[in-house]
């Protein structure tokens, strides 16, 4: 099935490229930039290994919040290296499992798409840049089919006691609840790739919301886990929900379920060539849809 899937997407993508060029009259005028919270080197790296995979006939490149790359390598880099290289529009994909969150509006406020700084982040670190060329922004991964193929990968290669396990999906999550019922919400939607035999939860680590806050979502987490590890021994497979790895599918999700009855695997979404596919369905349909 990602075979095929990926056939098709290769199939529609270039379609959707050969309009999207006839509309601009120029071939590459259009630049990617595929952006990512960023950390160090090693978790960079699995987000350009995925862009590596990534068919665009226009300029294309990484940019990163946070972490190691900001200078060399963040928002601000980023775009005016497209527009060095002949983009005459960027289209920037937030290589994020959501759009509900302060990342996302960050990206947002960058691009000149919302006026202020998200209020939930901490404090902005110099005046915004006002971009050389326009800048759009897409989605990020949400409920995406894509995600759920990547998800079904992942929990496939898990041992064959494992795959008859219940499943919990954890992923960061935002601060505020609101947000975080839309993430559950299109995790749930994902995770249908995996058929209805598999027993989904979903968890949220909201890292970043008021310990109050953290504190019952990791209680949540824990109670969902005795809901699902219901027979005597048994044990709930769980599977983080993140686009690369780090302190938190290392440290912090250990340290969170410790003691759970529960089968732990660290493993990223990234790099995986859906994620590819994903970033070139988004990145031309903005890049075809009149301004």
């Amino acid at each position: 099935m990602s075979i095929t899937f990926g056939r098709i997407g290769l199939a529609l993508a270039s379609a959707l490229l050969s309009s999207v060029q006839s509309a601009n009259g120029q071939q590459g005028s259009t630049g990617l930039l595929v952006v990512a919270h960023g950390a160090n080197s090693a978790w960079n790296l699995r987000v350009r290994e995925t862009v590596a995979q990534v068919q665009w006939r226009g300029p294309v490149t990484v940019a990163f919040l946070m972490g190691e790359e900001t200078e060399s390598s963040g928002w601000d880099a980023g775009v005016r290296e497209l527009a060095r290289r002949g983009a005459e529009a960027i289209v920037a994909v937030p290589l994020m499992v959501s759009s509900h969150g302060a990342h996302y509006r960050q990206i947002r406020y960058l691009a000149g798409e919302l006026p202020d700084w998200p209020a939930d982040l901490s404090h902005q670190h110099g005046a915004r840049i006002e971009p050389p060329v326009p800048v759009r922004v897409t989605i990020a991964l949400d409920g995406a089919p894509e995600l759920g193929l990547v998800i079904r990968d992942r929990w496939q290669a898990l041992s064959p006691l494992d795959r008859r396990r219940p499943l919990l999906l954890v992923a960061h999550g935002p601060s505020t609840d609101a947000e975080a019922a839309l993430w559950v919400r299109d995790l749930e939607l994902a995770a249908r790739e995996l058929g209805s035999d598999v027993r989904v939860r979903i968890g949220l680590l909201r890292d970043d919301a008021p310990a109050p806050v953290r504190a019952a979502a990791i209680a949540l987490i824990h109670e969902t886990v005795g809901g699902l590890a219901t027979a005597p021994g048994d044990s709930v497979a769980v599977i983080p929900v993140l686009v690369s790895s780090g302190s938190i599918d290392r440290v912090t999700i250990p340290k969170d379920l410790l003691g759970l009855p529960i089968r732990y695997t660290a493993i990223s979404l990234a790099p995986h060539d859906a994620l590819a596919r994903w970033i070139e369905r988004v990145a031309l349909a903005k890049a075809e849809t009149p301004r």
